[in-house]
């Protein structure tokens, strides 16, 4: 008898915690219609843009349903396009660090013959406000600048700056941001027109922890290291988040990921549509 009641008891202190596990935060990106297929950098694997560029965003707007871009923040707290944290000169030669230049010293070293180079996020925000309205942006915010860590403070400063933006541009739930910084996601996690993801590579069951854990709205998802199914894909819907699948370029890969009915896919394909199955 003591130990039935202690079964019992444990039974329902585990049914007590388990109502009291919230798995669905506000997701601005509940409901799509259909999966979105966005080019990753801007250009994919076009060879006639540099990647993360305001060119290589146009390309990219102009033949999928959106793009995916790489974000760095000056001194002055300006995002620009950039996958890497430091800024060359025309020659090559390193010129410095995104976050410890102002935006002067970035924009002389920005053009080199009558090209520029590097671009802010507000140019891309601009083309798409007045081009592209119902295309969709993903920025994959780095949680390490200069050889160090970013701290805190600097990711919520990057957060806020977004957020701006966003606001300036009516960018309203076309917007995703993609981080493993907790500092910058719980910085969006009171908000309800950016879809802010926790980066995972690979491992679903840890994608779905740390989403709860900073409140995310979804998880970006390393493609490859674990498989991909529709009903992994269900899971991750039933406990609340949108699902980002990255990044997926071989026509096979494609099938899968597709069939499998996530909410963003990013490739370097922009022939991406030429490969997906015929509805059965």
């Amino acid at each position: 008898m003591k130990y039935f009641s202690l079964f019992i008891l444990f039974f329902l202190l585990t049914q007590l915690s388990c109502d009291k596990i919230i798995y669905n935060p506000d997701n601005p990106f509940s409901g799509l219609s259909k999966t979105i297929v966005l080019m990753h950098r801007g250009s994919g694997n076009n060879p006639d843009y540099k990647e993360n560029t305001l060119q290589a965003a146009e390309y990219g707007l102009s033949v999928l349903d959106g793009i995916e871009l790489d974000i760095q923040m000056s001194a002055d707290g300006t995002l620009w396009l950039d996958h890497d944290n430091k800024v060359f000169d025309c020659n090559g030669n390193e010129v410095g660090c995104f976050q410890k230049l102002h935006d002067d010293e970035i924009v002389a070293a920005a053009e080199c013959e009558g090209e520029l180079r590097y671009h802010t996020l507000e140019s891309v925000f601009q083309l798409m406000a007045l081009d592209y309205p119902d295309s969709y942006i993903s920025l994959d915010v780095k949680t390490q600048y200069c050889e160090i860590f970013s701290i805190p403070s600097e990711m919520r400063q990057m957060a806020g700056s977004i957020m701006e933006l966003v606001g300036k541009y009516n960018m309203h739930h076309k917007v995703l941001v993609e981080s493993s910084s907790l500092a910058f996601l719980k910085e969006l996690d009171d908000q309800k027109s950016i879809g802010q993801c926790v980066i995972s590579f690979g491992d679903v069951d840890k994608g779905l922890a740390d989403a709860r854990i900073t409140k995310a709205r979804g998880i970006s998802l390393k493609y490859g290291e674990e498989e991909i199914n529709h009903e992994v894909v269900d899971l991750v819907h039933r406990k609340g988040y949108a699902l980002i699948l990255w990044t997926i370029n071989e026509p096979e890969d494609i099938s899968i990921a597709w069939t499998s009915a996530p909410d963003f896919i990013q490739t370097d394909r922009a022939d991406f549509k030429d490969f997906i199955p015929e509805p059965k």
